[in-house]
């Protein structure tokens, strides 16, 4: 880094030196058109080549073969690197199967749609404005369907209800659309400061809730593991080890939600702990009940210890997201 100051030129220009060895060191000389670009975060970004985000406009991808997981891998890879339009391209020509893959891929995707342009070319285009994004909304969305699908398969656990987790696969597939669009918007973020600037917001930030939604899909996934479990169970969980298992799945629940409310919009620092209190003491309690399950030894132990195991990653997610909370709020107050 070096300092150095502005000149007045003229009547209401402003100019700037940059050392010569920068100049030689990205081939720049006297007459070089430069590209310059404000951002939100006070940053004043010099260009001397392509654009920024250009990077991202296109992805042209070739599909060597007739495997359908060709190309919903190359699909979902390429949308959330952040690229607005993906084109696989075949040597000889795409399957049935491969562009149903490329359709379904598509509708998995917020604002992503599906052209086949050709035999041999498939198009997805990404149809979303970043500035019609709010990525705090968006985890918090995220995070009522997590906390949702808890709530519904810790009753078919209780319930022995062996068919709820089919029910609840939608739900759990709503929560991975929306973790796949705040990743993709992190990962343009990465490459384009412009990226920022339209979700209104800055990149510390936008890590933070990329954080917050990992953690909420896993919860999500959870849910569904946890609902899998009543498959296994012959009948309904009796009192009083029903009782247990609803508070504990509440206190879980309780903690993710404790901990998103303490990390969106305005990170608070007191809140956060609270929830990491709220973590150690819930995890404290599914040890009481793991031992409670094996003195107890109920019919059923080895599915209700997988419940407890279920809880116990919905609360260590939980307490991911307070501790993104914290440093979230430390650097509000410090930096």
């Amino acid at each position: 880094m070096e300092t150095r100051k502005l000149q007045m030129v003229g009547g209401g220009t402003y100019t700037v030196s940059i050392p010569k060895e920068w100049a030689t060191d990205h081939a720049l000389e006297a007459g070089t058109p430069v590209h310059l670009y404000t951002h939100r975060d006070g940053s004043i970004v010099v260009r001397s080549a392509r654009k920024e985000g250009d990077r991202l406009d296109a992805a042209r991808l070739d599909i060597d073969g007739d495997s359908p997981d060709l190309v919903r891998r190359s699909l979902r890879v390429a949308h959330a690197m952040g690229f607005e339009t993906v084109t696989l391209v075949h040597e000889s020509a795409f399957t049935d199967a491969q562009r149903r893959v490329a359709r379904e891929g598509s509708r998995s995707m917020v604002g992503a749609d599906t052209d086949v342009a050709a035999d041999d070319e498939l198009v997805v285009r990404n149809l979303v404005d970043a500035s019609e994004v709010s990525v705090p909304q968006s985890v918090d969305q995220l995070g009522f369907i997590a906390r949702s699908i808890q709530q519904a398969a810790t009753a078919a656990v209780l319930d022995a209800d062996a068919a709820a987790r089919d029910r609840l696969t939608d739900r759990a597939t709503e929560a991975r659309r929306l973790f796949d669009m705040v990743s993709r918007h992190l990962n343009r973020a990465l490459v384009s400061l412009e990226e920022v600037d339209r979700l209104g917001t800055s990149r510390p930030a936008l890590f933070d809730h990329y954080v917050a939604a990992h953690q909420l899909e896993h919860v999500a996934e959870q849910g569904v593991r946890l609902a899998g479990v009543a498959e296994r169970l012959s009948d309904p969980v009796p009192d009083p080890m029903r009782a247990e298992v609803q508070a504990a799945a509440d206190e879980a629940r309780g903690v993710v939600d404790d901990a998103t409310a303490a990390l969106l919009h305005d990170p608070d620092a007191d809140a956060a702990h609270a929830a990491l209190d709220r973590r150690d003491a819930t995890l404290a309690a599914l040890d009481t009940l793991d031992e409670t399950l094996f003195d107890a030894a109920p019919t059923d132990v080895a599915a209700l210890v997988r419940v407890v195991d279920a809880l116990r990653h919905t609360t260590d997610a939980g307490g991911e997201i307070a501790q993104t909370a914290v440093r979230a709020a430390i650097r509000a107050e410090r930096l």
